[in-house]
């Protein structure tokens, strides 16, 4: 799951600014320059009291300029913007939020669960990615050192002006939680169209990231899974995702998705099958990407997504009684339970 994210072909047709969508709804496609994903989407709807923006992609003066050029191609300009809505507090979803709040949005919205991991990350970045590097390595994984500089500053930590619930309304769209992806996830379902803004929750082609990067984040990947089924059927009149194109088939989707993840599943109890191993051992051993790479033909980001989603694996296997950890010291270890 980690690397599909991240796994599309550069050789599509060239971004094009913006789309009406019809229904008042535009999407905008905010450039994520050097990442193969190419673009997220930022979506506009018309709404009583001015715009909704849902996520603005990271903080760089060539998303800035984006988001400026599509607004005019819609029609529109920022002063028209009365809210920016995010579905979740991943930088390239979250980034920008301050410069438009500073250039004038009056409002913006989060899930409290995912402003508070954005500001914990805030406030003690370093911390975070040593926490992080431990977990992985008690997971049987050391992660080479990375140069994440640039990474810092694509995102700027800005407080919500309101922080958004599962079934609160905004204008004309209802907040839905979907945690998995990240704690806090909120898809939006728009009462007008019938379409669901589904973040990073459901991606077509490309699979979300569900990952364990602590050691007290409970069952992410079974969080993720009562997330799908929490929104078969809440867009009927199809999908628009933050990431590729929209789609109209959404409960196909999510049906593929947690069929993904019941195949997934499986290659992981076969890795075991050799007796027990800790998650980056089975990480290694198993293929990555639709494209079947080997662990090994990964970056070093995308290892360390890997293991990171091994680890949720393991921990859902282990909620449902299909593994057991091992007792004894680090690294930590999981058995098949036959």
């Amino acid at each position: 799951m980690a690397a599909d994210l991240r796994d599309v072909s550069s050789s599509e047709a060239a971004i094009q600014a913006a789309s009406n969508l019809g229904e008042g709804i535009g999407q905008i496609r905010l450039p994520m320059a050097g990442n193969p994903l190419r673009y997220i989407n930022g979506y506009v709807l018309e709404d009583d009291g001015g715009l909704t923006v849902v996520d603005c992609g990271w903080k760089a003066d060539d998303v800035l300029a984006a988001m400026h050029a599509g607004l005019h191609a819609l029609g529109h300009a920022l002063s028209d913007v009365r809210r920016v809505v995010i579905t979740h507090h991943h930088f390239d979803h979250y980034g920008l939020a301050a410069t438009l709040r500073r250039a004038g949005v009056p409002e913006l919205l989060m899930s409290e669960r995912d402003w508070k991991r954005a500001e914990g990350f805030a406030q003690s970045r370093v911390a975070n990615d040593r926490a992080a590097d431990a977990w992985l390595a008690r997971n049987g994984f050391a992660p080479r050192e990375i140069d994440d500089e640039g990474f810092a500053g694509r995102w700027e930590v800005m407080e919500p002006t309101r922080t958004i619930a599962d079934g609160d309304r905004i204008g004309r769209l209802e907040a839905v939680w979907t945690p998995g992806h990240s704690p806090g996830h909120m898809c939006f379902v728009d009462t007008r169209s019938s379409r669901i803004l589904s973040g990073d929750h459901v991606l077509d082609p490309i699979t979300p990231h569900v990952g364990m990067w602590r050691g007290h984040e409970g069952d992410p990947l079974g969080d993720y899974l009562a997330s799908l089924e929490k929104v078969r059927g809440r867009g009927p009149a199809g999908a628009l995702p933050a990431h590729g194109e929209p789609f109209p088939d959404f409960d196909r989707r999510v049906d593929e998705l947690i069929a993904h993840t019941g195949q997934r599943d499986a290659q992981v109890l076969a890795a075991l099958e050799g007796g027990a191993a800790s998650a980056g051992e089975i990480a290694m051993r198993l293929p990555w990407t639709r494209r079947n790479r080997s662990f090994t033909d990964l970056g070093d980001w995308h290892q360390q997504f890997a293991v990171a989603e091994t680890i949720a694996h393991l921990h859902h296997l282990e909620a449902i009684g299909r593994v057991r950890r091992e007792a004894g010291p680090d690294p930590i270890r999981y058995i098949a339970v036959t």
